[in-house]
C-alpha cells in the first residue's frame, strides 16, 4: 500500500464555457448574518476552484426572501477575484421564501443571454420549502423545458425535499443533495464542481475508500458510571483512527448517537470534518442513566441516513451499535432494524456484559441487528473492546 495522497486538484475538465448561476435563500429562516455568509463563502469555494478552467464562463447570484435580487448579472465580471470580493459583500435580506421569483428571474436571464456553445447551469441553495410551491413548480417545468440544469441543495430539518427533487435534474441522485446545516455545505464542493464540469476525471493513484458512518453508543444505567462509558467512548476513537474524515468526495463522514431512555443525536455526519475534531467530541460526551431504548436509536440513525447520506454506490454506509444489555422494547428493535437494513446499511453489533450483573446479554439480539455474523463482536468485560478489530477496508490505493 503506498501513501494515502490527497486527490488532485485538476480532477475535472471544465473547458466548455459555462453560465453558473447561484440562486441562495436570504430568508429570515437563515437565523443570522453569520448563517448568510456561509452561502456566500460556499459560492466563493465553488468559483475559486472552477476559476483556473472555466475559460469564458460566466457566474451569477440571485438572492431570494419576499422578492428576488439580481444581486450579480452574468455579464458583470470577467474575473473571479472581483466576483468573488462581490459575493462576500452581499446583505442577508430576511423575509419569506419566494423561490419562485427567484426561479422565473434566472430563467429570464438565461433567456436573455443565451449564447450557443455554452451550457446553462443553475444552482439553488434553499433551508426551507417555497412559500408558493404550485408559482415554484410551474416555473420549474419552464425551467426544464429550456434544457438549464439545475443543482437543488436543501439545508437543515425544515427543507422541502419533494420541492428539491422537481428542481432538480436527472438524475436526481447527481443533481440533489442535502446537509443538515450550512457548515455542511463545505462537503459539497467538490461534488458540486465535478456535477458541473462533466468532462474527464482523473483518478487519484491512492485515495481513502468514504464512508458515511454512525455510531449508536449505550449510555444506559447498566454501565454505572461515566468510566464505563469512557472506555464505550475510547473504543469509537479507535475506529476512527481508521478511517479519513475530512469535507472532500473521498473522505468519510461521522456521526454519533447516544441511547438510554431516549436517544440523543450528538453530531451529525456533516458537523465535523477532522479525525481529530470527531475525536475530541466523541469524548466530550456525558453518560446520561436510563433504559436500553435501543430502537429509538436505530430510528434517528435512519432518518438521518434518509435525509442526508451520499447516494453515490462507491460511499459505503455504516452503523455501529455498541451496547452492554439486551434493549427494552426488543420488538420495536426489530421494526427498526428491518427499516435500516432497507436502506442497504451495513450494521456492526458491538455486545459487552451487563457490567452492572443485571441480566446475560441476549447474544441472538446482537445477530439480528448485524448485516451478518461476521459483524457481530461480544466481549465479557468493557475493557476487552479494545481486543476487537474489524475490517473496513477504506484505506485503499488503485
Amino acid at each position: 500500500m503506498c501513501p494515502l495522497l490527497a486527490p488532485p486538484q485538476d480532477i475535472t475538465d471544465c473547458s466548455e464555457p459555462v453560465d453558473l448561476v447561484f440562486v441562495l435563500d436570504s430568508s429570515w429562516s437563515l437565523m443570522s448574518e453569520d448563517n448568510f455568509a456561509k452561502e456566500l463563502q460556499f459560492v466563493t469555494s465553488v468559483a475559486n476552484a472552477l476559476a483556473e478552467q472555466m475559460g469564458q464562463s460566466r457566474l451569477s447570484v440571485i438572492t431570494f426572501s419576499d422578492d428576488a435580487k439580481m444581486a450579480i448579472p452574468l455579464t458583470m465580471y470577467s474575473l473571479t477575484s472581483e466576483f468573488t470580493k462581490k459575493v462576500l459583500d452581499l446583505p442577508w435580506i430576511g423575509g419569506n421564501t419566494y423561490t419562485d421569483k427567484a426561479l422565473e428571474m434566472m430563467y429570464k436571464q438565461f433567456d436573455a443571454y443565451q449564447t450557443r456553445g455554452r451550457r446553462s447551469v443553475g444552482v439553488v441553495i434553499t433551508d426551507g420549502g417555497s412559500t408558493d410551491p404550485f408559482r415554484t413548480l410551474s416555473v420549474i417545468r419552464k425551467i426544464k423545458e429550456k434544457g438549464i440544469n439545475m443543482f437543488a441543495i436543501g439545508v437543515g430539518m425544515s427543507i422541502n425535499e419533494e420541492e428539491l427533487r422537481m428542481i432538480a435534474s436527472s438524475p436526481v441522485s447527481e443533481h440533489k443533495f442535502m446537509v443538515e446545516n450550512l457548515d455542511g455545505l463545505k462537503m459539497l464542493q467538490r461534488t458540486l464542481v465535478t456535477g458541473i464540469c462533466p468532462g474527464p476525471t482523473k483518478t487519484p493513484i491512492c485515495s481513502s475508500e468514504p464512508a458515511d458512518i454512525f455510531f449508536l453508543v449505550d449510555a444506559s444505567s447498566s454501565l454505572l458510571n461515566q468510566e464505563n462509558f469512557a472506555k464505550e467512548l475510547q473504543f469509537v476513537v479507535r475506529i476512527v483512527d481508521n478511517i479519513i474524515v475530512g469535507a472532500r468526495p473521498d473522505d468519510s463522514r461521522v456521526g454519533v448517537i447516544t441511547f438510554s431512555t431516549d436517544a440523543t443525536l450528538e453530531f451529525g455526519l456533516s458537523r465535523h470534518t477532522s479525525n481529530r475534531a470527531v475525536k475530541d467530541a466523541i469524548l466530550a460526551l456525558n453518560f446520561t442513566t436510563g433504559d436500553t431504548f435501543t430502537h429509538k436509536a436505530i430510528d434517528i440513525m435512519y432518518d438521518q441516513f434518509s435525509k442526508f447520506m451520499r447516494r453515490s454506490p462507491r460511499v459505503k454506509k455504516i452503523g455501529f451499535v455498541i451496547t452492554d444489555g439486551q434493549s427494552t422494547d426488543p420488538n420495536s428493535l426489530r421494526a427498526s432494524i428491518d427499516k435500516v437494513k432497507g436502506l442497504g446499511i451495513e450494521i456492526y453489533a458491538v455486545g459487552c456484559c451487563e457490567v452492572s450483573g443485571a441480566g446475560d446479554f441476549d447474544s441472538q439480539e446482537l445477530e439480528m441487528m448485524a448485516s451478518d455474523r461476521s459483524k457481530v463482536a461480544q466481549v465479557d468485560n468493557l475493557d476487552k473492546l479494545n481486543e476487537i478489530t474489524f475490517k473496513l477496508n477504506l484505506k485503499t490505493c488503485t
